[in-house]
C-alpha cells in the first residue's frame, strides 16, 4: 500500500476535500460523531434518519472484552482516559436501543445490538 501522503495529497491539491472538526452531517442520512481517545480526531459514522438506524464504531472499541470491561484500554491509545470515557459513553448511548452497531474490529459476526451485562455490556449479534 502506498504511503498515506501519496493517497491524500493529490486529493487536497485537486481541492476535492472537506475539512471537518466536530459533529458533521454529510447529508440527512450520514453523520460523523466524535469518538476521541484511541486515535486523534476519530469519528464513528451514524447511518439513517436521526443517525439511529446504525452506527459504525471504527477504532473506539477493538474487542468484545472492551464492551464487558469498558475501562480496558489499548496500550497504543493516544489518550487512554479519553478512550475509556468515549467508549463508556458510546455503550451507554446505544445500550438497549434499536440502533444496529457495526463493530469494525470484532470478529464475525460483527454487528448487533448493545445490551447491558452486569456492570458492562455485550453485543447481541445478528447472524445471517
Amino acid at each position: 500500500m502506498p504511503p498515506i501522503g501519496d493517497l491524500v495529497i493529490p486529493i487536497i491539491e485537486a481541492k476535492r476535500h472537506d475539512l471537518i472538526r466536530s459533529d458533521h452531517a454529510l447529508d440527512d442520512l450520514v453523520k460523523l460523531i466524535p469518538t476521541p481517545g484511541h486515535t486523534i480526531d476519530h469519528y464513528a459514522v451514524t447511518l439513517g434518519r436521526s443517525g439511529r438506524d446504525a452506527v459504525i464504531t471504527g477504532d473506539l472499541i477493538h474487542t468484545p472484552l472492551q464492551a464487558k470491561w469498558p475501562d480496558l484500554a489499548m496500550r497504543i491509545d493516544y489518550d487512554p482516559l479519553q478512550g475509556i470515557a468515549t467508549r463508556r459513553k458510546f455503550l451507554e448511548t446505544y445500550c438497549d436501543t434499536e440502533t444496529q452497531c457495526c463493530f469494525a474490529h470484532f470478529p464475525s459476526p460483527s454487528r448487533g445490538y448493545i445490551k447491558r451485562w452486569g456492570d458492562g455490556f455485550r453485543c447481541e449479534y445478528i447472524t445471517g
